[in-house]
This record gives C-alpha cells, sequence and structure tokens, in this order.
C-alpha cells in the first residue's frame, strides 16, 4: 500500500466514525486483546452503563462466532482470519464483523437470522429465555446453542442486518458473512 492509499484509508474510516478496527488472523488471545483495546477506546469516548456493556457483549458474540464457524484458511496451519469495525455515527455506535463461511452453512445462517429482523424486542427477549431455558442444540453445530444471536439481536437498539457473498474462485465452497448491529 502506498502512503496515498494509507491515508485515503484512514481518512475513509474517520469520516465513517471507525473507532476500532482489525482484519487478520483470529485466536482467544488476539480477541482478548481486541477486548482490552476496545474497553480502552471506549472509556475514552466517554461510552458508560448500558450502552458500553451491550456494545461490549455484541462484539465479543460476534468475533467469538467469526472464530468458531470461519473454516481454516487453506495452507495456514488452522489459521482462521476475521474482520471487525466499531464505530459512532449519529449518537449510536454500531459493529460490523465479517469471516468466511462454509457454503453449506448458508440457508442455516439465513434461517437463524431471518426471523431476528422481524422480531420485536419482547419477542427477542422471550426467544432468548427460552433458549437459556431449552439449551437445546438441535443440529450438533452450533457452538452456543444459538444464544450468540439472540444476544446480538436483544442488544442492538434496530434490527441486525447481514450478507452472504460469493467469494469469488470458491463460488461453490465459500461465502463471506457480514453481521451489522447497531447499539
Amino acid at each position: 500500500m502506498q502512503l496515498e492509499g494509507f491515508n485515503a484509508f484512514c481518512d475513509n474510516a474517520d469520516q465513517n466514525g471507525i473507532i476500532f478496527y482489525y482484519n487478520g488472523s483470529l485466536s482467544q488471545n488476539v480477541i482478548g486483546t481486541m477486548g482490552d483495546a476496545l474497553k480502552q477506546r471506549l472509556e475514552s469516548q466517554d461510552a458508560k452503563g448500558p450502552t458500553s456493556r451491550k456494545l461490549f457483549s455484541s462484539f465479543i458474540e460476534m468475533v467469538q462466532n467469526a472464530l468458531h464457524y470461519s473454516p481454516e484458511v487453506p495452507d495456514s496451519k488452522g489459521e482462521k482470519i476475521g474482520t471487525v469495525a466499531v464505530g459512532k455515527r449519529g449518537g449510536k455506535y454500531f459493529i460490523m464483523c465479517g469471516n468466511l463461511v462454509r457454503k453449506q452453512y448458508a440457508d442455516r445462517i439465513r434461517a437463524r437470522i431471518d426471523p431476528l429482523t422481524s422480531m420485536t424486542l419482547d419477542e427477542i427477549k422471550q426467544a432468548y429465555r427460552a433458549q437459556l431455558k431449552n439449551g437445546d442444540n438441535d443440529d450438533g453445530i452450533s457452538k452456543g446453542a444459538g444464544l450468540g444471536l439472540l444476544t446480538v439481536a436483544r442488544d442492538a437498539s434496530e434490527p441486525i442486518e447481514y450478507s452472504l457473498i460469493d467469494m469469488p474462485g470458491h463460488e461453490t465452497e465459500l461465502s463471506f458473512f457480514n453481521l451489522k448491529a447497531i447499539i
């Protein structure tokens, strides 16, 4: 990258309210370090109380999902990658997270998220409590019995958004999954 390109990247991040950004290898250690950095950044932004708690909780859920459900990068000795950005616009914080997913899980992802986008907050809370009580993992794939997405949807101030984009050269195998929550 040329210096001019880096300056443009920084300007674009500033214009879009980005206060934290990471792209690269994911591990529990990296997530812990990102969490610490985000906490410090939020303190410098004077984010307090429920907003800070919800933002941090959703951040952790989203990057944990990226770690748990990303396939390993070929020829990388088990490396998983992801991208996360946290920003603030119009007085609200947002979190955007992206990672590769196996295409075979695309319909499952849609089936879990689509209903959440049209549910009221009360319905989301009720579904969260029911899932917490039930704890049923119906497919043997989910590591948290679906609580992560319910947590993000519950903490969001607007319906969560997502996209699944076919990866060039891997259209039959991989998609890039993006998830956005506004807190």
